[in-house]
């Protein structure tokens, strides 16, 4: 008799930078031979679910691990608007040209579920029909920063506002259990920095390239927006940061999930999109202890 692969009902969380996490949780699930029967996501979330339910999941990944701070910077499309300072013209077009084409949602090979926060209604949206562009754009739009997604009357941004880990969205099937990759984990990380010649160069340019950035943000919110310093990136982070971890550990509290993969939020800012794959080795090392931890009860369970 052929044994079944154990299927996975598999949920990604909020957490802007951090989501690159997901990538390598979904790479260890598969290694380990798992099925990913069904995925819901919320912001980064709904990205890489996306993304993965529509099997374009490697070539992101690829793409993401060669970004760069002055790469982030051409993506930055700013603008002046009370709705949002990035644009993102570029970045949604990349993602809808590179990544999403023109596929709906119901014609993925695995059952997708996004979430986005509509700001008319103040009620959750969800998106497991229709346009996976519209609903990846809609659930990624972190308020103030992206502007919004104008869909009929609604005004949608960043699902994370209501639901940082859409649990109660995810399609279940028969003898799947619910695996949860939080990224509002509460554990010190320590980041590691070789001491190497090439590697200070690395990180002095890092730096420099960071500083830069900064800079540019600064002489935009002066010129723009007077009275409004670069700080306000920060605290916009900061304050969504608090929130999501909040609702995310109520959520997990009141669903409880086979399996909880806590990426810690100190592991990097919202837009730490120049460390991918940093991030993403740290996913696959989150997502080896916890299977290790959850097979070796299941297989004393079983033993007993």
């Amino acid at each position: 008799m052929k044994h079944m692969k154990q299927k996975v009902a598999l949920v990604l969380g909020s957490g802007g930078a951090r989501g690159l996490a997901h990538i390598g949780v979904i790479e260890e699930l598969e290694a380990r031979g798992y099925e990913i029967s069904s995925v819901a996501g919320t912001s980064m979330g709904a990205m890489v679910g996306g993304f993965y339910a529509a099997g374009v999941l490697e070539p992101f990944a690829k793409r993401m691990c060669s970004l760069t701070m002055r790469d982030l910077w051409h993506y930055m499309d700013l603008t002046i608007s009370s709705r949002g300072f990035v644009k993102g013209d570029r970045i949604f077009k990349t993602i809808h040209e590179e990544f999403t084409h023109d596929v709906n949602i119901e014609d993925l090979p695995v059952p997708f579920t996004a979430v986005a926060t509509d700001l008319v209604s103040h009620q959750l949206e969800v998106f497991n029909r229709g346009s996976l562009f519209t609903a990846i754009r809609s659930s990624i739009s972190v308020p103030d920063v992206f502007t919004p997604v104008e869909l009929g009357e609604k005004r949608l941004v960043d699902g994370a506002l209501i639901s940082p880990i859409p649990i109660q969205y995810i399609e279940r099937t028969e003898g799947d259990i619910l695996v949860v990759v939080n990224l509002s984990g509460d554990k010190n990380v320590i980041r590691e920095k070789k001491k190497s010649k090439r590697n200070q160069h690395a990180i002095d340019q890092k730096e420099q390239e960071t500083q830069t950035l900064k800079q540019k943000l600064s002489q935009f919110f002066t010129f723009q927006m007077p009275g409004i310093k670069f700080d306000y990136l920060e605290t916009i982070g900061k304050t969504f940061e608090l929130m999501q971890r909040e609702i995310a550990a109520l959520t997990i509290q009141n669903y409880q999930p086979d399996i909880v993969m806590n990426i810690p939020f100190q592991l990097a800012t919202p837009w730490e999109f120049d460390r991918s794959a940093e991030i993403r080795a740290k996913g696959r090392e989150i997502a080896i202890s916890a299977l290790d931890a959850w097979e070796e009860k299941r297989l004393i369970k079983s033993a007993g």
